[in-house]
Parts: structure tokens; sequence; C-alpha cells
């Protein structure tokens, strides 16, 4: 960016957003959020590989990119939207190999993105009934941030608060459906996976006085960013979800494995149990499409074979292995039974 940028007036420069809008954003209003979701946080997006939520006509995928993003990956179910952030990028000379924007349902395709930086979840959150599906499978991305950028009910409370998106609350039976969130659910949410948090504060930043700003101002919108944790290592990640493993008995005492393995070696529980699910389904691709290749008949089924909760440990870690390996695992074994 020049030196005499204001960012003020960011989307003033590139007016073709306001127009490819399909929520009808004001100018100002664009500015506004610009300013608390990009600009302040501009440092942490600088080098990132970006992935963005719903990256509707590209704004914010383009926002990132000018301040200084290497790469940036839209998902956008709307394919109308995904053609005209294509466009947007081209008319701005954004260079092809810097972006990206796959057309589906985020959870189809947020699994197959890894190796992000920042995650961006703006104005999706609410749309999402499953948030905690969602932010497991942003955590299995282990990216270093996500900003979330959405509605949030005002009910007392750790609450999922369902609303119609006309008429709010309560909505009319058969209506369609949003999941908004309070504050605290949000909070409860987000620490669970040892994440930290940290809202922008739009009244003390002024920029919700505007009269397009009410939901900032009232506080019906929040705008938040989060630390997440450390990437794990792929040996102490192979290690806690071999304990885990190792020791449950049956898959109703998973989780109380998974508790006491995370308090062992100083990791979040919902973080270790992200990555024991995500060994099992692995660990389920692998024996069907194993069974595939035998034929049609040798399709394993739970219900036919007594005791078969211990063939997915076994190819979980069986794939575990492949990724990583167990040799200095075995080796310190070995040393401490000598």
């Amino acid at each position: 960016m020049e030196g005499d940028f204001d960012p003020n007036c960011f989307f003033d420069r590139f007016p073709r957003f306001v127009d490819t809008s399909a929520t009808g954003h004001t100018l100002h209003r664009l500015n506004a959020r610009y300013i608390a979701l990009i600009h302040s946080n501009r440092e942490l997006i600088k080098d990132a590989r970006v992935l963005d939520l719903a990256s509707h006509d590209g704004r914010f995928s383009f926002a990132a990119l000018q301040s200084g993003a290497s790469r940036v990956v839209g998902i956008e179910q709307d394919l109308h939207l995904a053609r005209v952030a294509h466009e947007n990028m081209e008319l701005y000379d954004v260079p092809r190999s810097k972006y990206d924007f796959v057309v589906g349902n985020i959870f189809d395709h947020l699994e197959i993105r890894q190796q992000v930086d920042v995650v961006f979840c703006f104005g999706i959150l609410y749309h999402i009934h499953d948030h905690m599906q969602l932010f497991s499978t942003i955590a299995e991305a282990q990216p270093r941030y996500l900003f979330i950028d959405s509605n949030v009910s005002q009910r007392e409370g750790a609450v999922i608060e369902l609303r119609n998106p006309v008429v709010g609350s309560p909505p009319p039976p058969g209506s369609q459906l949003e999941s908004y969130p309070s504050k605290p659910a949000l909070d409860a949410m987000l620490s669970s996976f040892g994440w930290t948090f940290d809202y922008f504060d739009w009244q003390g930043s002024r920029l919700s006085e505007a009269p397009d700003m009410p939901d900032y101002r009232t506080g019906q919108r929040v705008s938040v960013v989060v630390t997440c944790n450390e990437p794990l290592g792929p040996q102490l990640r192979e290690r806690a979800v071999h304990l885990v493993f190792e020791r449950q008995r049956d898959r109703r005492t998973q989780w109380l494995h998974v508790k006491n393995v995370a308090s062992e070696l100083g990791i979040s529980s919902q973080a270790l149990g992200v990555w024991v699910r995500k060994a099992e389904r692995e660990s389920s691709r692998e024996s069907f499409a194993s069974a595939r290749e035998r034929g049609p008949m040798a399709t394993p089924t739970v219900a036919s074979r007594p005791g078969t909760w211990k063939l997915p440990v076994q190819r979980a870690m069986r794939i575990l292995r492949r990724h990583v390996g167990l040799a200095r695992l075995r080796r310190d074994r070995a040393r401490r039974r000598t």
C-alpha cells in the first residue's frame, strides 16, 4: 500500500466491491469493517496463508492480499459470487497465483485445506447450526489465528438462540433457521480448545456511531481475533493419539482417556479429541477403500463382527506410523525395560 494510504477510505479506491455486494452494504460500512477486521490485524495477516470461509465477492480476500497476505483461498457456496470474486481480482490486477475460490459447502472443502495461518469466518457463523463442528474442523488445520465477525444472541447465559432471518425469535414453525450464539456461549466454545481471544472495541473505536452500524453499536454483532494453540508437533500429536487408543477399552471411555492424556501432556482436551476423531475417520476411509479393492462382499460391517472397535484403532495407528513413525517411541520404551 502507498505511504499516503487512508484506511478509512480503503473501499473508496476499489468501489466495485460495493456494486457486487449481495447484502447491500454501504461504502461506509465496508470501510469500517475493513478497519476492524483487516487493517487493525495487518501484522497478523502479513505473509500469511489465509483461508476465507464464505468469501462472498472476494472483498476481504482482496483486502488481505492488499495487506500483505502471501495467498488467499476462499470457499463460497454461491457459484455466482465465486465467479464475481474471480472477476473482481482480475479487474484489480491481482496475480492469479495469489488466490483461488472454491465453490461448495465449507465442510466439504475445509478439511483438505491444510497449511493455513489465518482463517476468516466473517458473517457465516450464525448461519451454521453446529458451531463446534466448524471450530473442530478449523482446529484440525492448526491455524495460528481465527478472525470471527458474527451476529450474536442478546440472551443471558451460554445459549444458542434459534432465529428466523426475517421475524427473529421465536421462529415460526417450519421456517428458515439461523443459530445465534450468545457471547458467553462463543467464549465457552473458543476457550474449550485452549484458544485465547480478544474482541474488537466497536464502541471505543467510534466506528459504530454511523447510522448504518446499529448492530455493532448495540453489541448485536461482534468481531473477535482468536489466537489458536501453537501447532502440535507430529510426534507429540502421534503420541497423544496413541495413548488414547491404547488405554480405551470401548468408545464410551474414550473421552475420559482424552481428558486424562491431555492433562498429562499439557494440551487441550478438545484439541486432542479433534485429532483422535480425525485418526478414526482416516482409518475408516482406508478400511472401506481396502474393502472396495477386494470386492463388494468384503465390505466390513461392525454389526456382524463383535468387538471390531479395535480394528479402527489398529488402522489409525498404521496411518499415524506412515506419517511420522513410532521408531523413537519404541526405542524409548526399550531403554526403560533394560
